[in-house]
C-alpha cells in the first residue's frame, strides 16, 4: 500500500500506534481530538451484520462540501453514485475479510471538476471489524480523463 498523501500517512501512523501490535484498534481507542488535522475529511462507517450492511455514522464536512451531498446516517446502498458505491463496497468487504487497511483511488468528474480522490480505509473493532475509519483526500486533476480511467 503506497501512501503518497501526507494527511493519509499521518492517519495511518496514528492508527498503527493505537493498534499496539494487534490487528487493529477498537473505536474507543481513537480520539477525535487527535485527528483534528483531517477531521473534516473523515468517514466513520458502522458495520452491521446479518445482513452485512454499511451505515455512515460520520461523513466529513469537507467531503460533503466537495461532493455536494452528506451521507451521515445513510446506508452505502443509498449513495447517489453507484460506481463509487460499488467500489466502496468491494473495498469495505475486503477490509472486513482481511482486517487490513486498503486504499480506494478514484479519478473522475465530481461537481464539474476532475479530481483525484484517494481514501485510506482502516478497520476498527475488538475481536472482529465493527467499524471502518476512512480518510479522504481530494487533489485537483491537471488534465481531464474519462471517469474511472487511471491518471497518467
Amino acid at each position: 500500500m503506497k501512501l503518497d498523501q501526507p494527511a493519509l500517512q499521518q492517519l495511518h501512523a496514528y492508527w498503527e500506534t493505537r493498534r499496539e501490535g494487534r490487528s487493529y484498534p477498537a473505536r474507543d481507542e481513537i480520539d477525535p481530538l487527535d485527528l483534528r488535522f483531517i477531521l473534516g475529511s473523515l468517514i466513520l462507517v458502522d458495520v452491521e451484520t446479518a445482513p452485512l450492511r454499511y451505515r455512515y455514522r460520520l461523513f466529513g464536512s469537507d467531503i460533503a462540501r466537495r461532493q455536494g451531498f452528506d451521507m451521515t446516517g445513510k446506508y452505502l446502498e443509498q449513495h447517489p453514485w453507484p460506481e463509487l458505491a460499488a467500489m466502496a463496497r468491494q473495498t469495505y468487504d475486503g477490509v472486513i475479510a482481511s482486517g487490513q487497511p486498503a486504499l480506494i483511488r478514484r479519478h473522475g468528474l465530481i461537481n464539474d471538476q476532475y479530481v483525484d480522490h484517494i481514501s485510506l480505509v482502516l478497520p476498527l473493532g475488538h475481536s472482529q471489524v465493527e467499524m471502518l475509519l476512512a480518510g479522504v483526500v481530494f487533489t485537483p486533476r491537471e488534465t481531464p480523463s474519462p471517469i474511472g480511467e487511471p491518471h497518467r
